[in-house]
């Protein structure tokens, strides 16, 4: 059971500072905020806790390493801030060595072996611990069980300094007390193997049992639902249906055809139908001559209009040139020839006699006899357009009859239908049913005897959760051992407070532990009237006093009766609240009984204490680190030795 740290490594941005610790007392001291408190928290940061982010580890700390070693196994566990989820922990042992990424939640499967499921699961076995299960409601027999945790013990080992005088153990949160009741009855003798299986075996059987009620309450439920409450209704049913499917197969082999009704098909509509087809072709023929006419008057229009302006542009040159005498001809430059026979054209060398002579006097009438003819062609161009849009509307219509004839014969065509067939499918219809609910009956034949059976299965489980829970009590009847560490815890209680001299606590007053609350009590003179404890304490400094002494005189009696408890102890600031220079004996006397113990029945076990103010160990405890840490002494620097920023 005993973790023994060797070292605490902090990897910062600028920096790797290295924190040894002694292997019986490590003494940090010193001004605030150089770091103290921090090395504590660091080291419950790689146990599994979270990261306690002050400016100088939020700005600096780039990653934490634990080195330390548990019997024979040499572990680093290594943590990243930016991980929040897991740890890295690397181990050596006989030889062998290991790493693993472990989770801080357990999982479904085991990360290592069969029993390690997370980062605590590891630390317990690796320290000889069992992985522990308790009921998560102790006043619920039936409650669900729940693991017992590493972080569950180490909180009786290390105290830190915000917890100290607010809370504890977290005996007094009503949510959280419960784990720390556990790790007490553990501890101290109340809990056992035994009893823990015990426990086990009997939650399951009870879940067994519970599941095999409601199954058969639900199968009862849905048979009385659908009238199937017995074996014996369920056979008169199947009964019932094959008498029914015997009918039904004599009516199907007997059906005849003689009486099929003769066709009701609309043939007026049939023989419509092929008119409106006639007419739909004519029609769209018809349509198709006219697009055709129209397409050729629209061309011989637009040819008309380009010879208009043909003659229109001859017209006009023959009268710019007429009389004009050519020297030289004005496309290429040539000299006209003068020789002329008056029978030529002086430039062309044409035939004057057949030349048209430049639409001289018909070029008008040619104008006006084309533009007729354009009118004549627009005119007729129009009456083609109206009768092309009087086809296409007709044609419209008679699409829309021929359609509405042919949904009509479509509709009758469907109602066309034999009853001869229609009865066939309903008869075929029907014995498919019949044979699907008597597939189903039989099915479900067995059921109600099922349910008998479940209902007799679960009863007989009663007798084995009887049994259990003599067996329970049984066994928890044998924790004299218990009662006896208990009484030991008390003694030892007593004596720390008296050896302090915490105030008033007298030799007769009496210690009690509350076995239900798990609260230890002073009953000043033996009177339980007058019955005080940590929260009744009064002032800040006492209750610090009173936890503090409890963890004590717990690992005391732990070491006194080799009692399951994790071997070292981590005490933040024991003088919260308290001023040596004011209060200098209560100082004094908790240090000497501290060395005390540590010397004597905690000698192995390894104490970090962090205080303002040290005080020196006697000689005979050897092994002992002390580290005084100052905001700018260089022989003593902080913890991160370059920070200076609070």
């Amino acid at each position: 059971m005993k973790l023994l740290m060797e070292s605490l490594v902090l990897l910062c941005k600028q920096s790797e500072e290295r924190v040894h610790f002694g292997r019986r007392i490590s003494f940090f001291h010193g001004e605030m905020s150089t770091g103290k408190s921090t090395i504590a928290e660091l080291i419950d940061y790689c146990l599994g806790g979270s990261l306690q982010k002050t400016p100088a580890i939020q700005s600096e700390l780039v990653g934490v390493q634990l080195q330390a070693v548990i019997r024979d196994t040499a572990l680093l566990i290594e943590r990243n801030p930016n991980t929040t989820t897991s740890v890295e922990v690397s181990w050596e042992r006989d030889g062998e060595a290991g790493r693993e990424n472990l989770p801080l939640a357990a999982g479904e499967v085991p990360i290592v072996g069969d029993e390690i499921y997370n980062y605590s699961d590891f630390l317990l076995r690796t320290l000889g611990m069992p992985v522990l299960k308790v009921r998560k409601r102790k006043d619920d027999p039936e409650s669900a069980l729940q693991r017992l945790s590493f972080r569950d013990f180490y909180k009786f080992c290390y105290l830190d300094q915000p917890d100290l005088d607010s809370s504890f153990f977290l005996l007094d949160q009503p949510i959280r007390q419960e784990k720390s009741k556990d790790v007490l009855r553990y501890v101290l003798g109340f809990h056992s193997d035994r009893l823990n299986e015990l426990q086990a075996e009997l939650s399951e059987t009870r879940q067994e049992q519970r599941t095999m009620r409601e199954a058969a309450r639900q199968i009862d439920e849905f048979l009385h639902r659908y009238g199937f409450a017995s074996k014996a209704t369920i056979e008169a049913e199947i009964d019932k249906l094959n008498d029914e499917e015997e009918k039904l197969d004599h009516e199907i082999e007997n059906q005849g055809s003689d009486d099929l009704p003769a066709s009701t098909v609309a043939e007026e509509d049939q023989a419509l139908i092929g008119g409106l087809s006639d007419a739909i072709a004519s029609k769209t023929a018809a349509i198709a001559d006219i697009e055709q006419r129209l397409k050729e008057q629209e061309s011989l229009i637009a040819e008309f209009l380009a010879m208009k302006f043909k003659i229109a542009r001859s017209s006009t040159a023959s009268e710019l040139l007429k009389g004009a005498a050519f020297h030289a001809c004005p496309a290429c430059g040539t000299e006209v020839s003068r020789k002329s026979d008056a029978a030529h054209c002086v430039l062309c060398k044409s035939d004057l006699a057949e030349a048209p002579g430049g639409f001289e006097s018909d070029s008008a009438v040619m104008e006006r006899d084309l533009s007729d003819r354009i009118d004549d062609l627009k005119r007729s161009v129009q009456r083609l357009k109206r009768s092309h849009d009087r086809q296409n509307e007709e044609l419209g219509g008679l699409t829309t009859r021929r359609a509405d004839a042919q949904r009509r014969v479509d509709a009758a065509r469907r109602q066309v239908e034999s009853e001869y067939m229609k009865r066939a499918r309903r008869l075929e219809s029907r014995r498919g049913e019949i044979r699907e609910r008597r597939r189903l009956l039989v099915r479900i034949m067995g059921m109600p005897g099922e349910v008998e059976a479940k209902m007799k299965e679960a009863d007989a489980l009663s007798t084995r959760i009887s049994e259990l829970e003599r067996n329970i009590q049984t066994e928890q009847g044998r924790f004299d051992a218990g009662r006896k560490n208990v009484d030991a815890l008390e003694k030892n209680f007593h004596a720390l407070l008296r050896a302090i001299h915490f105030p008033e606590i007298k030799a007769d007053d009496k210690v009690f532990l509350n076995q239900r609350t798990w609260f230890p009590y002073v009953h000043p003179k033996g009177n339980e009237s007058l019955a005080w404890t940590y929260s009744d304490a009064g002032s800040g400094g006492k209750m610090v006093l009173f936890k503090i002494c409890f963890a004590l005189a717990l690992h005391q009696t732990a070491a006194q009766r080799h009692l399951p408890l994790p071997r070292f102890i981590v005490i933040d600031s024991p003088m919260k609240n308290i001023t040596p220079d004011i209060n200098p004996e209560i100082f004094r006397n908790f240090y000497t009984e501290l060395y005390r113990l540590l010397d004597n029945e905690l000698k192995s076990w390894q104490c970090i204490m962090i205080d303002q103010t040290f005080f020196e160990p006697p000689e005979t405890l050897d092994d002992h680190l002390e580290r005084r840490l100052t905001q700018n002494e260089p022989d003593h620097p902080p913890l991160i030795r370059y920070y200076h920023g609070h």
